[in-house]
């Protein structure tokens, strides 16, 4: 129909240039009581193209309506995949981490989201809680199995031995057991060497240069001689007893600790 429209149009074009041509384009046309405006060959020309252009530009405008409503669809397709991937990162890994309790020897225990579970995340979680200075980085880790044990060998920076000896006895023994049990725990290992810049951990009045096991802060301070089990609160008699047992076990675990001399 459109295609007919433009084909009578192209005719009506083409008369009127021929009329131009002659010159005897009539000034006005009378017709009973209706006149028709004085218009040139010129302007009915350029008015006919106008229209012509006008049609165009409308189907034009459908293509365009089509096009941006594709664009829409795809763009719409594209964010929900994206709120897809973002909530896929959200849930991460979950990650067991191990704090301090303020003002006492005791660990905390708690589960943590963790976008994936690596060594550099594990120590930011623990940075959270002043386990780590925020400025701790992870050199290297590694995790080999040695006999019947797997073993974790973690090296961090500088930052690390910084902080541990600007800590009392008691808070440097809360930060090693806390990393310890933590990274034992995230990577079911038996036991873990911690060094800084590639040489083993030196704080105020230790080197750990064997492989710490499991622990507790209070058992390191014991191991170390730093707590006196009368100022626990226990009587000399059975102090004593659970010294020498809880340091058979520990012994067991960790035969880790060399005091500097």
């Amino acid at each position: 129909m459109k295609n007919g429209k433009k084909a009578t149009l192209a005719v009506a074009v083409a008369a009127i240039l021929l009329v131009a041509c002659d010159g005897r384009a009539s000034r006005t046309v009378s017709s009973g009581e209706i006149v028709v405006p004085e218009m040139s060959s010129e302007d009915l020309l350029v008015s006919s193209l106008e229209y012509l252009l006008l049609d165009d530009e409308e189907e034009g405008g459908q293509n365009l309506k089509e096009q941006y409503l594709a664009q829409e669809e795809k763009e719409a397709s594209g964010e929900a995949e994206n709120v897809q991937q973002d909530a896929a990162d959200v849930q991460g890994e979950t990650a067991v981490i191990y704090y301090g309790k303020g003002g006492t020897l005791e660990l905390i225990e708690e589960t943590v989201t963790l976008q994936e579970k690596t060594a550099d995340e594990l120590i930011d979680a623990l940075a959270r809680h002043n386990i780590m200075s925020l400025d701790t980085k992870v050199l290297s880790f590694e995790e080999k199995q040695e006999g019947d044990h797997t073993v974790l060998y973690l090296d961090l920076s500088k930052a690390a031995g910084e902080y541990l000896r600007t800590m009392s006895n008691e808070a440097e023994c809360i930060i090693i057991a806390s990393l310890t049990n933590t990274f034992l725990e995230n990577y079911q290992a038996d036991m873990i060497y911690l060094m800084v810049e590639g040489k083993s951990l030196i704080v105020s009045d230790a080197e750990y240069v064997e492989p710490i096991g499991r622990c507790t802060p209070e058992a390191l301070m014991k191991l170390a001689g730093f707590l006196d089990m009368n100022e626990a609160g226990e009587t000399e008699e059975a102090g004593e007893a659970e010294q020498a047992e809880e340091a058979s076990e520990t012994q067991r675990k960790l035969p880790l600790i060399q005091e500097k001399e």
